[in-house]
């Protein structure tokens, strides 16, 4: 019985997916951690350095860490954070060259700065904020290859047996923001970030071959984990898909409104579209749907969120719902980016 009912299920998504086209609209995200408006330079520093034992060296040893790999893979973090402030310059992030001993560990926090210390540090480097890499540790995870039937080689399909192997790159990530005016700890954020790597080929050795090397893939998690920091303090792009109805076709209007989203002509889908809207229930209300998706796209969310309300109230189209509460969400964030950024208005 629980067999049938998820093909059921199974079925009725696919069959709603084949009748859906699809739009990606690229959005803003205000920043989660607002800085105060007398911070307009962040010196940056890398405190991650450890105090060594004979039980850190062993780690070294074991892991396979390689001369000054952490090192590198920080600055990584750094350059991701710099790039993602960069597109809008609320801060002056400034790389320094300043490398600290934390006193903590690879997992938790050591004591914060000293206040005169943050002070001098901001005041050799023309900042009124101090960003401090303060916990780091990197770890690459390769699985044993497994044989497979069948293999992809450079996008090339190949019979016969192979072999796969996958990788997973783990960054153990913290930083404090020290704000020497306020004396006060503006942001303290820990995460763990991680990134999946693959490789196949016709022998283990291959696979190995095929898969990225350890520093490239570290480098690359590490340089991932410091953008997600950056879109903490600043504002940031994200991409955000929207489906809308790409059927019936038989209806000549609603399929031109389809056609003409093709090529990007949004205000004449919107005026086939319109058409629709005497039809029968169903077709009235997809129709009315599409219209709110249109109008998104154009950068309209009040008429938007308007025609998602109607297709959901006048021609109860289900989706209609979710989708007015995603716009009011939306329309949020907006008015947050024009208060974070006042020459967006």
């Amino acid at each position: 019985m629980k067999r049938v009912t998820l093909y059921l299920i199974v079925t009725a998504l696919l069959l709603i997916l084949c009748s859906m086209a699809w739009v990606r609209i690229n959005l803003l995200k205000p920043a989660l951690v607002v800085l105060p408006p007398h911070i307009r330079n962040i010196a940056i520093v890398d405190r991650s350095i450890q105090v060594e034992t004979s039980e850190s060296k062993m780690e070294e040893v074991l892991t396979g860490e390689l001369f000054k790999q952490d090192e590198q893979a920080v600055r990584q973090t750094i350059e991701g954070t710099i790039d993602v402030c960069s597109e809008f310059n609320l801060y002056q992030m400034i790389r320094t060259s300043e490398r600290l001993k934390g006193g903590g560990t690879k997992s938790t926090f050591p004591v914060p700065i000293d206040w005169n210390e943050v002070s001098r540090l901001c005041e050799k480097h023309n900042a009124e904020a101090l960003l401090s890499v303060e916990i780091f540790d990197s770890d690459f995870i390769i699985s044993n290859p497994v044989s497979i039937a069948r293999q992809v080689l450079e996008g090339k399909a190949l019979t016969g047996a192979g072999f796969h192997v996958s990788a997973v790159a783990l960054i153990n990530y913290g930083v404090r923001l020290y704000d020497p005016a306020g004396k006060i700890i503006l942001d303290e954020y820990h995460v763990t970030h991680r990134l999946n790597y693959e490789g196949s080929g016709a022998t283990p050795q291959d696979a190995m071959n095929h898969l990225l090397n350890k520093i490239e893939a570290v480098n690359r998690t590490s340089y991932a984990a410091g953008r997600i920091y950056g879109e903490r303090i600043s504002p940031s792009y994200y991409v955000v898909t929207r489906y809308f109805y790409s059927k019936p076709r038989r209806i000549d209007d609603f399929w031109m409104g389809v056609r003409r989203s093709e090529v990007a002509d949004w205000n004449g889908a919107i005026e086939s579209w319109m058409k629709v809207l005497n039809a029968r229930r169903r077709i009235a209300g997809r129709a009315a749907f599409n219209i709110a998706v249109a109008y998104e796209v154009l950068g309209d969310l009040e008429k938007a969120k308007e025609w998602a309300a109607r297709s959901y109230t006048d021609f109860r189209e289900k989706r209609g719902n979710d989708y007015y509460n995603d716009l009011v969400y939306r329309i949020r964030e907006e008015a947050e980016i024009r208060r974070q950024v006042p020459e967006m208005h």
